[in-house]
């Protein structure tokens, strides 16, 4: 005879989390930073690094400058033909920010506009060259490899300290971000029901961060003593 236990059927539903907001923050953030990895510029008329960097410096600088609302008008069909161009999923990319940060530039003058109207037509030209120089900066970014722009900046005889330091930033900002992304999933597996420890939980994932990067850091020191480092950085 099997007991009456045993044909019961058992349906366990955990409770629903509710606090999973730090989680879910945290998560995104290590995705995006993990995203990075992937970066891959794809320019189809195949302008050197260097080139379209000395472009993007020339199109900000002149933007700034410029007063002539015709040329304002001309550097803004230049770029937004250009953008027009781009794949779909570019656009969307290139021009979020660029909304966004016109959007701030707005809430910032907005005060300015409503007490002085007069002078309101500088302002929405202000608010403009915000928006084509986020684009700008944006089509550049989406469209030339990190490698490239930290050997660009190289070649325009920046500082190799500087280099090597923005290479090494980009390069364990991905490491670091695919830890967190990989103990957050491990967390997320191995969490059942209502964790009552939740902020305990996140403050584990970014002790074991720190200690990485600690040893990460004391690595690449050990790494350059051994090599003989003497800040000659031609760039990756």
């Amino acid at each position: 005879m099997i007991p009456a236990w045993m044909a019961q059927s058992d349906t366990y539903a955990p409770p629903r989390d509710g606090g999973a907001f730090a989680m879910r923050t945290l998560r995104s953030v290590g995705s995006a930073l993990a995203r990075l990895q992937i970066q891959r510029g794809r320019d189809g008329l195949r302008i050197p690094p260097v080139i379209k960097l000395l472009l993007l410096i020339l199109g900000i600088v002149t933007l700034s400058l410029a007063r002539n609302r015709l040329l304002l008008l001309a550097i803004a069909a230049l770029v937004l033909s250009y953008t027009c161009l781009l794949p779909a999923r570019t656009v969307l990319a290139v021009l979020r920010p660029a909304f966004g940060a016109a959007l701030l530039s707005l809430v910032l003058f907005l005060p300015a506009m409503l007490l002085r109207p007069a002078g309101a037509g500088n302002n929405w030209i202000v608010i403009g060259k915000v928006f084509l120089s986020v684009t700008m900066v944006s089509i550049f970014n989406r469209r030339t490899q990190w490698n490239r722009i930290t050997g660009a900046l190289r070649k325009l005889h920046v500082p190799g300290v500087f280099v090597f330091v923005l290479d090494l930033t980009l390069k364990y900002v991905v490491l670091l971000g695919g830890l967190i992304a990989d103990l957050l999933t491990a967390r997320g597996l191995r969490a059942v029901g209502r964790d009552r420890h939740k902020y305990r939980s996140v403050g584990g994932v970014m002790g074991v961060t720190f200690l990485r990067a600690s040893a990460l850091s004391r690595e690449t020191w050990e790494a350059m003593v051994c090599r003989g480092f003497t800040d000659d950085y031609k760039g990756l």
